[in-house]
């Protein structure tokens, strides 16, 4: 920070986290010795992967879900309950196009891809811009710097190759692997 001049609100930390829809521990109540015992939701496996990040000063960039599937027909709802605020805030709705079927992950495509859920474009990079015009006392090429996880989409070359050519003013700083 100190050597690129980048202010507290300009460096961003991320991680995600997976969630099921319609969690389910296993566990089942029933009288003891019934024979058969139905457990609810055993086969969901709706998920999505939740993207959250945000400045040391304590402000939020919109969030993204990360949902499985192939189009955006696996995602939520246009006329979701909440779904019209949530992109009013900026929040990114995305399909992991995974080839592991039923991946919810995150993928190059949902962090770099130039279409309406891109991360990196679509929120990250817009929300420095914002940062960087309010603010007089910082140059149009400001350096930013996002902290993220070893994660191996986050780590490949291809990823970290995208970030370096098409935006040369962002710093990508990893948290070692296994850090405690």
């Amino acid at each position: 920070m100190k050597w690129h001049g980048v202010p507290p609100k300009l460096l961003v930390g991320f991680n995600q986290i997976g969630n099921y829809i319609l969690p389910s521990s296993g566990t089942t109540f029933a009288e003891r010795g019934s024979e058969q015992v139905d457990i609810v939701a055993k086969d969901e496996k709706r998920a999505y992967t939740l993207l959250v990040a945000s400045a040391p000063e304590g402000t939020f960039l919109p969030f993204q879900q990360v949902w499985s599937g192939a189009s955006e027909r696996s995602l939520p709802s246009a006329g979701a309950p909440g779904m019209m605020e949530a992109k009013e805030r900026g929040f990114d709705f995305a399909f992991a196009e995974s080839d592991k079927k039923g991946s919810h992950y995150s993928t190059l495509k949902t962090m770099k891809e130039g279409r309406f859920y891109s991360w990196v474009e679509n929120i990250f990079e817009p929300c420095c811009r914002g940062i960087i015009e309010a603010d007089p006392d910082l140059d149009n090429d400001q350096v930013s710097i996002v902290y993220l996880d070893c994660y191996p989409m986050h780590a490949n070359k291809e990823f970290r190759t995208y970030v370096f050519e098409t935006f040369p003013y962002i710093i990508l700083c990893f948290v070692p692997a296994n850090c405690k």
